[in-house]
């Protein structure tokens, strides 16, 4: 039976000793798509959340010995959080459910209202989220190969300040409402859920139709990787937007882009592009209710005595 909970300062030599071994980290985040999947660095996040670095470290236990790690670190806000690293040495999936659970009731007592988990389809965490509360957002596809875009990149143009509310209402149109409820139904959640690490915001890239914002594009710093959104019905502006990133890619490097699968409409623009559907991912968040106070305003009747009169 293991047990989960922080890490410790006398669990240092543990640390060291797991940090050492290459295991499988089923915790997959946008900027680690592409690249060798190398060792975690548990020590260093636990260094990290112990002088208040903005990073959270759980380990689960069994007897003296660590049989799992979790780290998250914050997204674009306090009140979100994602997970990087969830790593199970014991091979217990009892191990991943009590990670995720621990990283969850951390978060609570921390005020955070997201924590994002995103995983192989077919690895353990996938199957052990819903134990920990992980609610399913989507399913994503990693597509990848080198562009060759016979379009023209005709109605884009940059990404500019006072694009947002127009970015997110792209969003709201693009996604599944099952999605979006789990994941973020206003600008504010929106906002503090993004994976901004690995694009700079000076990267992205609009596409319009009849002067309204119908695509988005996001171009990585390096590697290749870049995202793409565009609402339904209009591929053409998929296309369009496929012409303007490969502009602003690399001509040697591998590009990649990971796209929700139930984005029809990217997934043909960029088929048509000469990419191919590789590896699989489901992302997952937690949500914590945080509650609202409110005053309630009540008339009270007050009742006279009656007195009776002889």
């Amino acid at each position: 039976m293991s047990a989960a909970r922080p890490p410790r300062p006398t669990d240092l030599v543990a640390l060291v000793t797991f940090d050492g071994v290459v295991r499988e980290n089923q915790a997959v985040t946008r900027d680690r798509l592409g690249k060798p999947p190398g060792t975690p660095r548990p020590l260093s996040a636990a260094v990290e959340q112990w002088l208040h670095l903005g990073r959270w470290t759980w380990v689960s236990v069994r007897g003296r010995s660590i049989v799992g790690i979790a780290t998250a670190r914050e997204l674009s806000a306090p009140s979100a959080w994602e997970l990087d690293t969830l790593i199970d040495a014991g091979d217990d999936p009892d191990v991943v459910a009590d990670l995720l659970r621990q990283a969850a009731q951390s978060a609570a007592r921390a005020n955070v209202t997201h924590v994002l988990l995103r995983a192989p389809s077919d690895a353990p965490a996938a199957q052990q989220a819903a134990r920990a509360g992980f609610a399913k957002v989507l399913d994503e596809r990693l597509w990848g190969g080198h562009l060759q875009v016979a379009a023209t990149a005709e109605g884009v143009r940059d990404w500019r300040e006072g694009d947002d509310v127009a970015c997110f209402k792209l969003y709201s149109r693009a996604l599944p409402v099952s999605a979006r409820s789990v994941l973020a139904m206003t600008r504010q959640e929106a906002n503090a859920v993004h994976e901004r690490r690995w694009h700079e915001r000076g990267r992205s890239l609009v596409g319009e139709h009849d002067g309204r914002i119908v695509g988005l594009a996001r171009v990585s710093r390096s590697g290749g990787q870049f995202s793409l959104m565009v609402e339904p019905g209009h591929c053409d502006v998929a296309q369009a937007l496929l012409a303007a990133v490969s502009e602003r890619l690399t001509k040697t490097a591998v590009h990649r882009a990971l796209i929700p699968a139930c984005g029809a409409d990217e997934e043909h623009a960029l088929r048509d592009a000469g990419l191919e559907p590789g590896s699989e991912f489901t992302l997952f968040c937690h949500r914590t209710a945080r509650p609202v106070l409110d005053e309630a305003h009540a008339a009270v009747r007050v009742v006279a005595p009656s007195r009776v009169v002889g």
